[in-house]
């Protein structure tokens, strides 16, 4: 009985989440189009992940907030949460994991251990995810950077200004992290920040050696004097190359990673395949 419920409960649980993921994917797809930055689950909760987060602004550190501030402006933070709203999402994921715990502990009479488990696991799944996010933000930015540059290079070599060729690159780019980095540094300098403080914000949300690289030689060119176009064009020129050597490595690597895949899992089906009839053979004949 314990394992029809246990059926029953993972079936709906799946299902459930499913539905969640289809509505989540179709929001990803209308924000790329509208620029909207809202998920269906956490609007769904987020009444209660204010009220919970009221408590815990009151006793989480300033130390706590400043870091999940910083991890939450690299990521993007299209749910728009602030520091207090993600930590009282962590505990929410924990109690729904601990509920979680003692509903299999009750039907299965397994170890009392699994809560504990379950709600650790869940504590620290929203962590998991915004690192995910990050590292994918990242990596979308590194791809799109080097074509961006030339962009910004022709635009500026075509003889108009830095924001004007900021305008157009984010105008006629593509949609995609870079893209949002370039607009969010276009209305800096719409609201009178200074090109200096604006390419620091930049560097700042994104924590990539790229940009970091790409705003210090903007940073350097613009105090010295000299053309920003041949700035861009240096820096497009070094993303490229960094982002073929960086293939070229991931390519020479990709043998070594299969060898694990190989010997575990296509190795021995391959010996079974072979050597299966063979034994069978000797078995059968008493050998």
């Amino acid at each position: 009985m314990w394992l029809i419920n246990l059926c029953c409960f993972t079936s709906i649980t799946l299902f459930v989440w499913g539905c969640v993921q289809i509505r989540l994917k179709k929001l990803e797809d209308e924000d790329r189009s509208m620029n909207l930055g809202k998920g269906f689950l956490i609007n769904s909760i987020r009444p209660l992940i204010q009220i919970v987060a009221y408590f815990v602004n009151k006793i989480s550190a300033e130390k706590a907030n400043r870091k999940y501030s910083k991890k939450l402006l690299v990521s993007g933070n299209k749910l728009h949460l602030i520091p207090a709203e993600f930590v009282a999402l962590k505990w929410l994921s924990a109690s729904a994991g601990m509920g979680a715990g003692i509903y299999i502990v009750m039907m299965a009479h397994i170890n009392f251990l699994a809560i504990v488990f379950l709600a650790l696991f869940a504590y620290f799944y929203p962590d998991l995810w915004l690192h995910e996010k990050t590292a994918k933000r990242k990596a979308a930015i590194s791809k799109e950077l080097p074509f961006c540059m030339d962009l910004l290079a022709l635009s500026v070599e075509a003889g108009m200004s830095f924001q004007g060729a900021i305008a157009k690159v984010v105008e006629k780019g593509a949609r995609g992290a870079i893209r949002e980095e370039l607009e969010k540094m276009l209305q800096d300098l719409r609201l009178g920040l200074v090109r200096r403080e604006a390419l620091l914000a930049l560097s700042q949300r994104t924590e990539l050696y790229e940009i970091r690289s790409f705003t210090s030689a903007l940073i350097q060119a613009d105090r010295l004097g000299t053309p920003l176009g041949n700035a861009l064009r240096i820096q497009s020129d070094l993303r490229r190359t960094e982002r073929f050597q960086k293939l070229e490595k991931m390519a020479q690597e990709a043998p070594v990673k299969m060898l694990m895949p190989l010997m575990l899992f296509i190795l021995p089906s391959v010996f079974i395949i072979i050597l299966g009839p063979v034994g069978l053979k000797f078995m059968a004949e008493g050998m």
